[in-house]
């Protein structure tokens, strides 16, 4: 086979570097089993499968290292070309014009493809981090598809679960782009305080595009504010007798002709007394042609009631589009009950006509990891390739030269993964001692998956206490 030029593969590459730095959200190590964690390629490859660019084997691999066609690049780099200009895709008869564009093999819908001189605006990742003792965090921002005439954007700070004047001050403003100009920046406040109250999140929003920009996708990101307070390091939520409202995981997948997924929203740490909150459900990449929105709406728990269920509706259609997301948000709750680190989660409706959806291979997202005494170590275990019907996953500590009940908390179980789920935390106590030990390590494994689902790799993550 004869390979690209260099000078396409320059080109393509850095095409595709671009686009990943600006996309930064999963991770191909989540989705492909041969996408090594950590590679330098791995966010790009999650990137470009998120968006429906490349899609994989049936077999559920990439091959990072195989070589692609000619014909294979033209399509990739179509994708990507509409994916950067916020081309939207929209369905007509076959009657249509000569300047529509067939879509998919197999529908005879017809799409036409519109962008504007002006750009699009979005965050660069739906994601953002500051330590507590940064005293800012900067927040990105990239006009894309167009760069003409002089255009602005309005931003604005909204409380989730951390609150204004106390954990982040306030911050609103306009962002104005000069001809030519592409990405820009603002900064938010963080408040430095003495307690350890764990990480907690701050919403940030794009709106009101002037100058004949539009807005493009993410336009909502979370800020998470890493508490540096004495004992805390990842925490789990804090106790509250009246509760503390979380998603019942960090991530979910539907399929798109599943027809619907349901959530489950919980009440942990407490449950004396009647509390409310309410949930959401909005758009990410998904529009109003992939699922249908749910705007804010209260449930109410009884006392001693700890789980309620909403349901979101998925529409299935023909068109190879990528997979879409959905933000899942709690917010205002009341009766005495907080929101937790798990109040906000994301959807992904995974596009049948890229993947099929099957009942997952679990595998955990870091291999090893570090931690301080007296802190807690939060674990992810990612249900990738599927999360179709409930399954299960076994997990516990393993003593190596870190020993359980000395160096940290013996901790073992089983976890349940309802269909949709795609992604749950372990917590795990790390102990404090007056010794003055040198690193020592002890092993968190997941073994033994039922309900059809399978374990991949890495099952087993080093973790060291300094």
């Amino acid at each position: 086979m004869k390979r690209p030029s260099s000078a396409s593969l320059i080109l393509f590459g850095f095409s595709l570097g671009l686009f990943a730095s600006t996309n930064a959200a999963t991770l191909g190590s989540a989705v492909f089993p041969d996408v090594p964690g950590g590679s330098y390629f791995d966010s790009a490859v999650g990137d470009m499968y998120a968006q429906g660019i490349i899609t994989g084997y049936d077999s559920g691999k990439f091959g990072p290292n195989d070589y692609v066609t000619r014909g294979q690049v033209a399509v990739m780099m179509q994708r990507l070309r509409n994916s950067m200009l916020g081309i939207s895709v929209s369905s007509r008869s076959s009657s249509s014009s000569s300047s529509t564009r067939v879509t998919s093999s197999s529908s005879s819908s017809i799409a036409t493809e519109t962008s504007t001189d002006a750009g699009n605006f979005r965050f660069t990742t739906g994601s953002f981090k500051a330590d507590e003792n940064d005293g800012t965090a900067t927040i990105n921002v990239i006009r894309y598809g167009g760069n003409a005439g002089t255009v602005s954007v309005h931003y604005k700070t909204e409380d989730n679960s951390a609150t204004k004047g106390n954990d982040y001050n306030e911050t609103t403003g306009t962002l104005t782009f000069e001809a030519g100009k592409t990405s820009g920046s603002f900064e938010v406040p963080i408040v430095d305080d003495n307690e350890a109250e764990g990480n907690e999140t701050v919403l940030v929003h794009l709106e009101t595009p002037s100058g004949g920009a539009s807005l493009g996708t993410p336009v909502t990101a979370t800020l998470t504010i890493v508490d540096d307070d004495e004992g805390t390091g990842t925490s789990a939520d804090p106790d509250n007798s009246n509760g503390v409202f979380v998603f019942s995981a960090g991530k979910y997948e539907i399929g798109e002709n599943m027809g619907s997924v349901t959530v489950t929203i919980e009440r942990k740490s407490g449950s004396s007394g009647s509390a409310s909150v309410q949930y959401e459900a909005k758009n990410g990449t998904a529009d109003g042609n992939n699922y249908d929105s749910i705007p804010a709406t209260s449930v109410t728990f009884a006392a001693g009631e700890t789980t309620k269920t909403f349901t979101v509706n998925i529409t299935n259609n023909s068109t190879i589009n990528g997979n879409k997301t959905v933000n899942l948000r709690l917010l205002s709750p009341s009766g005495g009950a907080t929101l937790g680190s798990l109040s906000t989660a994301t959807l992904t409706i995974v596009d049948d006509e890229v993947k099929a959806f099957s009942n997952g291979e679990f595998r955990l997202a870091e291999d090893t990891y570090d931690i301080g005494e007296g802190q807690s170590l939060i674990v992810t275990i990612d249900r990738i390739q599927g999360a179709k019907g409930e399954v299960t996953i076994d997990y516990a500590t393993q003593n190596v030269l870190a020993k359980a009940g000395q160096d940290f908390t013996e901790t073992s179980g089983t976890l349940t993964f309802k269909e949709g789920e795609a992604q749950k935390l372990i917590t795990i106590p790390i102990l404090d001692d007056s010794n003055n030990d040198p690193n020592e390590t002890f092993k968190f494994k997941i073994s033994n998956a039922t309900g059809g689902a399978s374990v991949g790799s890495p099952d087993t993550t080093t973790v060291t206490i300094y």
